[in-house]
């Protein structure tokens, strides 16, 4: 697991909710808690730390999608996908996924590019799929504490659909936590970040993309949120990542970070599985788009 996960008091705790029986995870966002604003970046930082990955996103010709020149859509269609995957009806998930097949066909590595790639091509969509289980399982574990083995299997089978929404058959999705862990070091066994693609994921995870399209706005939330988002991404990405990142963990960075923890489990108490709600929204955004025949991406 990465960093977020804790011991000690943060073992008593989760172990409390399952005995409770509180804990059921009948769908990913069942783990979601309030670190969800803050755990996008570490996650977009490890799927881009696979070289292909990264240079496909880097390289990209869709320009409508790329988060450096529309960071708002593109959070809204990285949310809408997950809200799809994890919540959507299988009519839904159709859809979502021949809309990302016919965008990721546009992406393809050329003569110049650095590494070979291809938008669709089934590795890199699954390395992508491993990394957005991290994305809910370190929401939970931020909070509560480390998740059973048992728990994590049943996280890896309602996972399944973050990659067959995708390009990836039913049969390549590790069938276990202990399957699903072995694949993801395998991946890490292949990070690697350039010069371009770090200094990208850099403005990424201070929120200097913002500045593009945001002006004065997006240089004031950088400046003020982005120092404790950066915090929150060195703790959410494997040591391998920081490394290839040129990351280290500051006192600053741990201040900020356990502030964000504490913060949020008041905030889970208040309202817990809080991405249930926006998930939803995206749902409906996304039926209502296509009931009125207005673009989805």
């Amino acid at each position: 697991m990465t960093s977020l996960a804790h011991a000690g008091a943060d073992a008593d705790l989760a172990s409390d909710l399952r005995d409770a029986g509180r804990l059921r995870i009948d769908s990913l966002v069942d783990l979601s808690t309030w670190t969800w604003p803050w755990l996008p970046a570490a996650n977009v930082v490890m799927q881009l730390a696979h070289p292909g990955v990264g240079y496909g996103v880097y390289e990209s010709p869709v320009k409508s999608g790329r988060a450096d020149l529309r960071p708002i859509k593109r959070g809204r269609t990285t949310a809408l996908y997950l809200a799809v995957a994890t919540m959507g009806t299988d009519a839904d998930k159709k859809f979502v996924h021949d809309e990302v097949y016919k965008i990721h066909a546009k992406v393809f590595s050329g003569e110049k590019s650095p590494v070979r790639y291809s938008g669709n091509a089934i590795p890199l969509q699954r390395w992508v799929a491993l990394c957005l289980v991290r994305y809910f399982i370190d929401q939970y574990e931020s909070v509560h504490g480390p998740l059973s083995i048992a728990d994590k299997d049943r996280v890896i089978e309602v996972a399944a659909p973050l990659a067959t929404t995708l390009n990836v058959p039913a049969k390549a999705w590790p069938a276990s936590w202990g399957d699903y862990e072995a694949e993801f070091a395998k991946g890490l066994a292949d990070v690697r970040i350039d010069p371009p693609v770090r200094q990208y994921l850099q403005e990424l995870s201070t929120f200097r993309v913002l500045e593009v399209r945001a002006g004065k706005l997006g240089i004031a939330v950088s400046k003020v949120v982005g120092p404790w988002n950066l915090a929150v991404t060195k703790h959410g990405v494997p040591q391998e990542v920081r490394d290839a990142m040129g990351w280290t963990i500051t006192p600053g960075d741990r201040r900020r970070y356990e502030l964000i923890r504490k913060a949020a489990r008041v905030g889970d108490k208040l309202l817990p599985r809080s991405l249930r709600g926006l998930y939803t929204v995206y749902l409906w955004d996304l039926r209502v788009r296509r009931r009125l025949g207005l673009s989805v991406y």
